[in-house]
């Protein structure tokens, strides 16, 4: 995959070494294979029987680690929200991450808590080894982390957020042009999927309140569109205690 511009990087420097741990706008790329991952039948069928037809992306970003980076990921909840629909994040793994190693760690239902997330890092938690290719998906409201890799030597996930049309005008997330041009960008990925699997399933959105399907001959003018504007969720809560 390309790489964005170095305005949409991440990057800490470790006795001179620099190294990538976050990379924002994934469909920004020359390289496509982001867009036609998330236009796949298996991904959107996923985030619409979870968040119900009205589902739209909120980002997609990926997170790095490499040997020698000393990154840990700090206790967080990826966006508080009033729990009055279904919003999930999406891991989809491109490398092992092992336990003792840092993978994921989770506080167990730790979404349906009241308690901070500086009270919730004090509470027992548990590890979630992935494997390759392995997708992992947990509401947004999940206290959870990881620690420094120390064996394996990269682990990159690429990260979809997901929520309803209908969670996001009642909580007051997004502006109206915000949410239709995230849906703009679900029409765009299933067209480029089709585009690229012209003999297999599409995906049929039943969203009363998507746009039609543009053409996608000219994708890269649409998702420069798309994202002319930053589009952000509420921030994450993280919990800066030591």
């Amino acid at each position: 995959m390309n790489s964005p511009d170095v305005s949409d990087k991440a990057v800490n420097t470790v006795n001179g070494q620099s190294y990538i741990t976050n990379v924002e706008y994934l469909f920004k790329s020359n390289n496509l294979a982001c867009l036609e991952l998330l236009g796949s039948p298996f991904m959107l069928e996923t985030a619409e029987t979870i968040c119900g037809p009205g589902f739209f992306l909120i980002q997609e970003f990926a997170v790095i680690k490499m040997l020698g980076d000393n990154i840990e990921v700090l206790w967080h909840q990826d966006m508080l929200h009033r729990r009055t629909g279904n919003c999930f994040t999406m891991g989809i793994y491109l490398d092992d991450a092992n336990a003792e190693d840092g993978c994921l760690r989770v506080v167990p239902a730790s979404h349906t808590s009241e308690k901070d997330i500086c009270t919730l890092k004090e509470e027992p938690y548990i590890e979630v080894p992935v494997n390759a290719g392995d997708i992992l998906i947990h509401d947004m409201m999940l206290a959870h982390s990881s620690g420094i890799m120390q064996h394996n030597c990269l682990r990159r996930v690429l990260y979809f957020e997901f929520i309803s049309f209908k969670q996001a005008v009642g909580e007051n997330i997004y502006t109206e042009e915000q949410l239709y041009d995230r849906m703009r960008l679900i029409q765009l990925a299933v067209e480029y999927y089709q585009l690229k699997h012209p003999g297999e399933k599409k995906f049929e959105w039943n969203n009363t309140l998507a746009i039609p399907a543009e053409s996608i001959d000219s994708v890269h003018e649409i998702l420069s569109d798309i994202h002319r504007a930053k589009s952000l969720g509420k921030p994450s809560a993280y919990c800066f205690n030591h």
